[in-house]
């Protein structure tokens, strides 16, 4: 296999990811405010620490089973960009749209980059990635498949016209850039500013613009440590390119299940966002 390399524009684009775009998930604080996890010491303690063992189990879990932990983190990907670009509406047609669009960004990145994206799934989940790809391939064939759904139930269906706007550009932006480039114009342009737009008029019902940043950085920080802690760890055990590939994914896969079943699971179905 050839040795995969990152040239300055791909770590323009981690440093785009890890700086800006997980900062949106640093809401997570403020959201647990809202939520009454904070009432109490005990809540609050009790909050942070099954936060932090489900961010835990993933990583455990990746090392054990990394092709499958890689499949499970991209389906949950999918329908956490899709559904959380999207507005919340509780019923099939929704995740459906919700898949396309999810799909779009995750399958559309992946099928238009494919070599090198092999490249940084042998790094992430190891040689074996047959029972990966193949999964893709499925994945494909369902997306399509909502697509056709879609179409064929396109009356019940209202896009607005920045939503098509977006949709286009993120069409470009997939198929003439590389994957971490595209990938981080989506995460941190799109995906990021509309969860904190879509977000925040609620947590100000609750609490101050003031803590909400607060909060924010505080847990903005953490994570930045924590990964500073895994990239010294692995350094020792990969080369420096598989080492920030590794601790910027696997990082992000391990903050993701626990914000998406806080904001997608609890936070979104409570205030209909």
């Amino acid at each position: 296999m050839i040795h995969f390399t990152l040239n300055w524009l791909d770590y323009i684009s981690l440093f785009f990811i890890i700086f800006m775009g997980i900062p949106h998930g640093a809401l997570d604080g403020a959201i647990s405010v809202t939520l009454g996890f904070t009432k109490s010491i005990h809540l609050q303690i009790r909050f942070i620490i099954i936060y932090l063992l489900v961010a835990t189990l993933v990583v455990v879990v990746w090392y054990f089973l990394p092709v499958f932990s890689l499949i499970v983190f991209l389906i949950v990907s999918v329908f956490h960009f899709g559904c959380g670009d999207l507005n919340w509406k509780n019923n099939k047609l929704y995740y459906i749209c919700g898949y396309a669009h999810g799909g779009l960004i995750v399958l559309g990145i992946i099928f238009f980059n494919k070599d090198e994206v092999d490249h940084l799934f042998s790094i992430l989940s190891g040689n074996q990635l047959y029972l990966l790809w193949n999964f893709l391939y499925v994945a494909l064939l369902v997306w399509i498949s909502s697509l056709v759904l879609i179409l064929y139930n396109y009356k019940k269906i209202t896009f607005s016209k920045n939503y098509i706007r977006v949709l286009t550009l993120m069409v470009l932006v997939i198929s003439l850039l590389p994957p971490l480039q595209a990938f981080a114009i989506y995460f941190c342009l799109i995906h990021s500013i509309h969860h904190i737009k879509r977000i925040i008029p609620t947590l100000l019902n609750f609490m101050e613009k003031k803590k909400i940043l607060y909060l924010m950085i505080i847990f903005s920080v953490l994570s930045w440590l924590g990964g500073g802690i895994a990239y010294y760890i692995l350094l020792n055990l990969n080369s420096y390119t598989d080492t920030i590939i590794k601790v910027t994914f696997i990082g992000l896969a391990a903050l993701t299940f626990p914000h998406m079943i806080l904001v997608d699971g609890v936070f979104r179905l409570k205030y209909k966002i």
